[in-house]
Parts: C-alpha cells; sequence; structure tokens
C-alpha cells in the first residue's frame, strides 16, 4: 500500500540505507525492552512477594536510570558517535534482562537490573537511534524517517508484549515463566549489540 501511496506515510526509500534499516530494527528491540517493564511489578509480586500495591515502585530504578541516562546519552553522542553509544546500551539492556531472568527472587539484584535496563533503554530511546535517521534520511524525508523510528518501537512494544505475556501465561504465571521471558529478551537484546556493531563510527 505504502509503495503505491502518493504520499506514504511510511517511505519505502528510507531502508535503502543498511544504516536506516538497523536504526529501525534497533527501535523495534527497544519497544520489545519497554514491553518487559510492563511485568515488572508483576514478577515483583511473584518473586519477592511484594503487595499489589507497592510492587509498582519497583520501577522506580528504572525511571531513575533513564532520568540520569538520557541526557548522559546526548553527551556522549557528541563525544563518541552514535555507533559507540547503542553498543554500549544495547550491552546494558542484554545485562539487565540477564540479571532480572536469573536473579528476580534477590531485591538487590532486582533493583540493579532495573537501574540497567534503564540506563540501555535510554541510549536506544532517545537521541542516538534518531540522530542516525536524520543522518540517513534526505532533508525532505527527515520528519518522515522520525515517524518509522516511532513506528518500528510501537510495533516492538504490541509483539514483545503479546509474546512476553504469552510465555508468561504458558508457565502458568510462575517465577519460572518471567525467568524465561526475561532471558529471552536478554538473548534478542544480544543480537543487538551485534545488530549495532554494523552501525557507522564517528568519523564514517
Amino acid at each position: 500500500v505504502e509503495l503505491r501511496a502518493a504520499d506514504p506515510i511510511l517511505r519505502m526509500s528510507l531502508f535503502g540505507s543498511r544504516q536506516a534499516v538497523l536504526a529501525n530494527l534497533l527501535s523495534a528491540g527497544a519497544g520489545l525492552g519497554e514491553a518487559g517493564l510492563v511485568f515488572l511489578p508483576a514478577l515483583a509480586i511473584a518473586a519477592l512477594g511484594l503487595a499489589s500495591s507497592t510492587a509498582s515502585f519497583m520501577l522506580m530504578p528504572v525511571v531513575l536510570a533513564l532520568s540520569v541516562g538520557a541526557p548522559m546519552a546526548g553527551r556522549y553522542l557528541d563525544r563518541f558517535g552514535s555507533k559507540a553509544v547503542v553498543v554500549v546500551g544495547t550491552a546494558l539492556l542484554a545485562a539487565g534482562m540477564a540479571l532480572l531472568g536469573l536473579g528476580a527472587t534477590s531485591l538487590a539484584l532486582f533493583i540493579v537490573a532495573g537501574a540497567l535496563i534503564g540506563l540501555g533503554l535510554s541510549a536506544l530511546l532517545g537521541a542516538p537511534v534518531r540522530y542516525i535517521m536524520l543522518n540517513e534520511a534526505p532533508a525532505a524525508d527527515r520528519a518522515a524517517a522520525q515517524g518509522a523510528v516511532t513506528l518500528f518501537a510501537s510495533v516492538g512494544q504490541l509483539v514483545g508484549g503479546a509474546a512476553i505475556g504469552a510465555l508468561i501465561a504458558s508457565q502458568g504465571g510462575s517465577v519460572s515463566g518471567y525467568s524465561q521471558a526475561y532471558l529471552v529478551i536478554s538473548g534478542v537484546a544480544v543480537v543487538l549489540v551485534f545488530m549495532a556493531l554494523g552501525l557507522k563510527d564517528r568519523t564514517a
């Protein structure tokens, strides 16, 4: 449909660049990471025995790390370039999700995992991926390029949320189901690390 549209919402010409394809796939991966956050309070109830009224506070490490990490990502973007920031961000996301999958029954590890996830997502949800798209898109298509990043993130959130929920439900909502889900997200994030290594460095 978009190929035939006079003024398409998703401009397929944007995907002629390998960098743009990688940026959008990384954005979808970030959406998957965001989807995983939805289940954190439920995991805290199942693994840590917290009350439902207080379990949502376990999102605070993620939120605080995002608030610290976002400006840091912007600063390091200027200094080191988007590739370095995105590689580190995806690695932190993978580590945080793995820690959550392996050590969810420990409050301390739960908090550390949340902080790592927040720092990782701050490099994927903010400026670095959008910076890549701005560099790759023609001036007339830059707004559409930013829209594509948002669209792919939304797809990652929706598909990821459904897949994670299905995996957890398949294990009867037990802690092992949550652990498997977060380990799967960690595995996807590891793939994202290798994809990010294909991005142009600052000089390029």
